[in-house]
């Protein structure tokens, strides 16, 4: 199965997209009309977020994909000097409605859900204001995807980079497993991490330090082991590492950027046949998940004319 990760295109040609607001822009309009009136704009834009994620989940189980869901739900509310919570919107009971509302669809639709912090969350640091910065950030994360009615396991994922290189790679390791261990369950019972474009966290030194330490599952990024390879940098070897069914992640570099780490609009292939789900991280989303579909099904029909010619 391939999965959207968090932008439909094809929704947003309809209008339906997501909104933001900055950090600035809040303070902002504090300044300018009061706390309660940049309150309730903040509020219309995660009521709106929460609704174009239950259209997109649908979205995807109309096409049969997976989806990510986006870290971006919630604008500026886990800023650090945000001195407010969830609650305090005045769509806050929309807002909860409209998570509970997708829970209970998705319970027929069986859409697999995922989402990946961004890079900011380092839990591995060594400085502990990053740290709590981290852990607010996955508990908030865990937060939603139990809202959605996501399973406290594996098969709905937190996917994060480890992100740190500074010092012994075992240090590294407990530092971060440390620091896990002071997360929610909504969090510790999904987090798996994935191999990284550059510097030491390739797909075997997650696996020895991360799985074989700790049993935690490896996210095989094919287009980071390209950039980045290790001996046992294979899909196997991490697909080893789950209780469940796989989730990886597909892309391909940009042919036309200088950096080698941008990643392609469109695919030239399709991620193999393996028994996995993949995030497809391509930039042109929805389109480039059917492109992808109709490689697969272009190998497939050439593998079963090899196989027809052998038969000969």
């Amino acid at each position: 199965m391939y999965n959207l990760c968090c932008i439909s295109n094809e929704l947003k040609e309809q209008g339906y997209q997501f909104q933001t607001m900055t950090w600035k822009r809040f303070n902002d309009l504090c300044d300018q009309h009061g706390d309660q009136y940049a309150l309730r704009e903040l509020g219309d834009r995660w009521l709106n977020n929460c609704n174009v994620t239950f259209m997109a989940i649908q979205h995807c189980a109309e096409n049969g994909w997976g989806y990510r869901v986006s870290s971006s739900l919630f604008p500026v509310l886990t800023h650090p000097d945000f001195k407010y919570d969830i609650t305090d919107v005045p769509q806050y009971q929309e807002i909860v409605d409209c998570l509970r509302e997708t829970a209970e669809y998705n319970q027929t639709w069986q859409v697999r859900l995922s989402t990946h912090p961004d890079q900011f969350v380092v839990l591995a640091s060594e400085n502990q204001d990053a740290v709590d910065k981290s852990i607010a950030e996955l508990n908030h994360h865990g937060w939603v995807m139990d809202m959605l009615g996501c399973d406290r396991s594996y098969y709905n994922p937190m996917n994060i980079h480890v992100n740190c290189t500074k010092g012994d790679l075992a240090d590294i390791a407990a530092r971060f497993m440390s620091n896990l261990a002071k997360c929610d369950e909504s969090v510790t019972s999904r987090l798996v991490v994935e191999n990284e474009d550059r510097g030491c966290w390739t797909v075997e030194n997650l696996l020895t330090y991360f799985f074989d330490n700790y049993g935690i599952p490896i996210t095989h990024d094919n287009h980071h082991d390209n950039l980045n390879p290790s001996i046992l940098g294979n899909m196997q070897n991490c697909a080893d590492t789950w209780p469940c069914k796989p989730l990886f992640h597909y892309s391909e570099g940009h042919p036309d950027k200088p950096n080698p780490r941008s990643h392609a609009d469109m695919p030239t292939d399709c991620p193999p046949d393996f028994h996995a789900d993949f995030d497809i991280e391509l930039k042109s989303k929805d389109a480039a998940i059917r492109a992808c579909a109709r490689y697969a099904a272009l190998q497939e029909l050439t593998d079963q004319a090899q196989e027809l010619d052998m038969g000969y």
